[in-house]
């Protein structure tokens, strides 16, 4: 018995649909800086979208530290917390955010490097 090609021919299937984003994903976002994007994506737990991508904040005092993917040692001083706390309430509304879901990222913020 002898079946032709076309017969088996597997019919394409539509392309599966991406993964959700989240609602403050950086992505969203045109006119976000690069530090603000590369803050998010680590906040969040997304790949990098910048390079040198964040790896890890720690809070000291009123200042938010990074390590980036260039430098292991928290050496680069972001800005104030306050100023990131403002910024994160301020993205999140902009996104439409559950205020519970922004609150737990501001959380998460300040247990950063604890």
């Amino acid at each position: 018995m002898s079946y032709s090609s076309a017969a088996l021919a597997i019919p394409d299937l539509p392309p599966a649909p991406p993964p959700a984003m989240h609602p403050m994903d950086p992505r969203r976002g045109e006119n976000l800086s690069p530090m603000f994007a590369a803050f998010l994506a680590w906040l969040l737990g997304l790949e990098p979208v910048t390079d040198p991508a964040i790896t890890g904040i720690a809070v000291s005092g009123n200042s938010v530290l990074a390590a980036t993917s260039d430098d292991p040692l928290f050496n680069a001083h972001l800005g104030a917390l306050e100023e990131f706390e403002r910024n994160l309430r301020g993205w999140g509304e902009a996104c439409g955010a559950d205020p519970d879901m922004v609150d737990a990222l501001v959380s998460k913020l300040r247990r950063s490097g604890r």
